[in-house]
């Protein structure tokens, strides 16, 4: 009688009616917002325990299927009550598809006159999210990306050279992206340069709530280039260093498009080309010095050779390689599979290194944005118990990679 009552004065919203406020139009600069719980009432939970703090009584948490001693249930930094019932500070994160059983993940895009992403560019990104091996307590896996593309930016607004970049994109970022959100959402911004430089784009620190892809000062970009340079960013935004949990760039051994040989091209999986993806396997150490050709790389931690073996479209020294990841893979890019082990310069330093074993990323993720994502009430902090709040601080991060503007 009392599951069915509770059921029955949750209704459609859990909220009784209550009237939401109304939704303000600025922003502080990141790192000194604050993100205020609100919990709103739930009829059925009146008088009743709440272990987790989290505004969800235990018994409608028994009813929704969610963790009553966990606020976030599925470990996405978005409190349960938050993507439940939508209210969570008067932000309706269900009316989005927030799933409190489900990782999700919330961008709003706001971008430049004439530089508005096609859906089909947004779901390639999207469709790379979805395909994540990351399990879920709902028994699915992937992860949902909500990219919110929210409004343009107004030609007197539109910065053509962000100088210094975080200063100038907290000018816009405070004109157009909501406080309401800050909790929960990341922010970027589809622009043309920062910096007077010709890079695609920058992440404001690692993890971070904040990024721009800046491509539109370059001619003929493709819909895989800038999705894969939309990938790249929020992969910085999540934890993702250019080596994975390293920084080294153009690390053969780390299958990525965080590394930059795979930013504007993806992989080939299940005889699919230019497939966006961060790293699904570990790969043992390479060293420059040892390339064997007929073995390839070596599998590390849980994956395989059948696992590597899956992945083609391997790029070394920017060119496209025959072979795929497990064997028969034609480092130097000569036609031929080579015997006999040799040396190459991958990262193109000059030196001979020794690449650390690389991560799958999509088990290695950062979901709190810097300390910034995450529903601020009891029994959840807003970060992940770093040490530091980033991996990377924002004033060490390099440029990524550079394009030629024709």
């Amino acid at each position: 009688m009392l599951l069915t009552a509770s059921v029955a004065l949750l209704g459609l919203t859990g909220c009784g009616g209550t009237e939401l406020p109304e939704p303000e139009l600025a922003t502080a600069p990141q790192g000194i917002q604050v993100a205020t719980a609100i919990p709103l009432p739930i009829p059925a939970c009146a008088g009743l325990p709440d272990t987790d703090g989290d505004g969800v009584c235990d018994l409608v948490e028994t009813l929704l299927n969610t963790n009553p001693n966990n606020p976030d249930t599925d470990g996405d930094r978005l409190n349960d009550y938050a993507e439940s019932f939508g209210f969570g500070g008067g932000l309706d994160l269900t009316a989005l598809g927030a799933n409190a059983r489900k990782k999700d993940i919330f961008i709003e895009a706001d971008y430049y006159p004439g530089l508005q992403p096609t859906q089909a560019t947004l779901n390639r990104v999207i469709s790379a999210f979805a395909k994540a091996p990351v399990s879920n307590p709902d028994g699915s896996t992937g992860i949902t990306l909500h990219v919110v593309v929210d409004q343009q930016i107004a030609a007197a607004d539109a910065d053509p050279d962000l100088n210094p970049v975080w200063t100038d994109f907290d000018v816009i970022k405070g004109k157009y992206f909501a406080a309401i959100r800050a909790p929960y959402f990341h922010y970027m911004l589809f622009a043309n340069r920062y910096a007077g430089g010709n890079s695609s784009g920058i992440s404001r620190g690692i993890p971070a709530h904040d990024f721009v892809v800046t491509l539109g000062f370059a001619a003929g970009i493709t819909e895989v280039q800038l999705a894969g340079t939309l990938m790249h960013e929020l992969g910085h935004n999540i934890g993702l260093r250019h080596g994975g949990n390293d920084d080294s760039n153009y690390k053969p051994n780390y299958l990525s498009i965080m590394n930059y040989e795979y930013q504007f091209y993806g992989f080939g999986i299940g005889g699919l080309n230019n497939v966006l993806d961060y790293s699904r396997v570990q790969v043992a150490s390479f060293n420059e010095l040892n390339v064997n050709e007929v073995s390839g790389f070596a599998p590390a931690g849980t994956s395989t050779e059948a696992d590597l073996a899956k992945i083609s479209g391997l790029r070394f020294n920017n060119a496209q390689v025959t072979g795929n990841a497990s064997t028969n893979t034609d480092f130097d890019n000569n036609g031929s599979i080579q015997a006999a082990a040799y040396a190459r310069d991958f990262n193109r330093n000059g030196v001979a290194d020794v690449f650390p074993a690389s991560q799958n990323d999509w088990t290695a993720l950062a979901y709190d944005g810097g300390g910034q994502i995450g529903f601020a009430t009891s029994g959840l902090t807003q970060d992940l118990g770093r040490e530091e709040l980033f991996l990377v601080a924002p004033e060490k991060m390099e440029p990524c990679l550079t394009v030629d503007a024709r």
